[in-house]
């Protein structure tokens, strides 16, 4: 059956557009925040035949909702795909979406966990397992779980996606190194373990933990294999975030603390790059600022000799 380019509307453009990233899990690794950006793109324009949307209403679209830079132009680049995948069916011809701007978005502040900020943290988190009763023993591994969790990501600088879609195919412990198959740059990487981090994933291993993959629609599911009893994070952390007393730290911020102790510890602009897998070497850049132990040292050779 033809479909009538004049006819097919956003409403059916985006729902072609879900179907086909949750029939790729594989592919699409992010199965949680699509179907919600898809909603609201629904919402505003789903009644629309998709040929009359106007850049300028997308564009005025997107600044009226209130959003972070970053986060609008996620939106739009979701609104993209949407045209994208439609041209590839035949349903469209044009995607408004591309003489849409990007927003700028300001990385000249990097947001990292300072160490008297994980010291609240790591206490609030052991409390939380002291506090927990033999009687509940898998709460308590759940607790547990939280701690091996954030030992992971300070200790690896792996992005949130790649870390909660570790297998433990990809775990040598042999070889202390951590394979990623599919990263953001669209090529695999090894990661070296250090040993906190080995003894954290060995931890892990012990409790035992399934996993139900809800943002998949399938409840009752637990991937085969999966490294941990978690897809997301973002409940615990928000709640120990609170309790710690810290204030705007994201998960990927213990990606920037990574690169920055790092940086702080002397090591080299392309050391940085090759841990933290960043596509150029510029990015990696960013983080030699906050060296400023090693900056000051460097600059005492300034000194008027007495």
């Amino acid at each position: 059956m033809e479909v009538s380019v004049s006819t097919t509307t956003v409403s059916e453009l985006c729902d072609d557009l879900l179907r086909h990233i949750k029939s790729k899990p594989d592919v699409y690794k992010d199965q949680r925040n699509p179907p919600f950006r898809l909603g609201l793109i629904k919402k505003q324009f789903g009644h629309r035949p998709a040929s009359t949307v106007k850049p300028f209403e997308i564009m005025d679209w997107l600044e009226g909702m209130d959003r972070a830079p970053a986060t609008l132009n996620r939106y739009k680049a979701t609104f993209s795909a949407v045209y994208r995948y439609g041209k590839q069916r035949d349903k469209v011809q044009v995607n408004p979406v591309r003489d849409v701007s990007q927003h700028p978005v300001n990385n000249g502040i990097i947001r990292y966990l300072k160490p008297e900020e994980e010291k609240r943290l790591r206490a609030v988190l052991q409390g939380a397992v002291d506090a927990c009763g033999p009687q509940n023993e898998r709460r308590r591994k759940r607790l547990l779980h939280r701690i091996y969790e954030l030992d992971i990501a300070l200790g690896t600088g792996m992005r949130k996606g790649e870390q909660y879609g570790l297998r433990w195919r990809d775990i040598d412990f042999k070889q202390k190194s951590i394979l990623l198959r599919d990263t953001k740059n669209k090529s695999s990487r090894t990661v070296p373990m250090i040993d906190d981090v080995v003894t954290a994933f060995k931890e892990l291993r012990k409790l035992s933990l399934e996993r139900k993959d809800r943002a998949i629609d399938r409840p009752n599911s637990s991937p085969d294999d999966v490294v941990f009893g978690i897809g997301d994070n973002k409940k615990w952390w928000e709640a120990a975030l609170k309790d710690a007393k810290i204030k705007q730290l994201r998960w990927h911020d213990l990606r920037h603390t990574f690169c920055s102790r790092l940086a702080q510890a002397g090591v080299s602009l392309k050391v940085i790059q090759e841990a933290a897998g960043h596509k150029t070497i510029a990015m990696s850049a960013r983080y030699a600022h906050m060296d400023h132990t090693t900056l000051h040292n460097a600059m005492a050779i300034l000194n008027r000799a007495d």
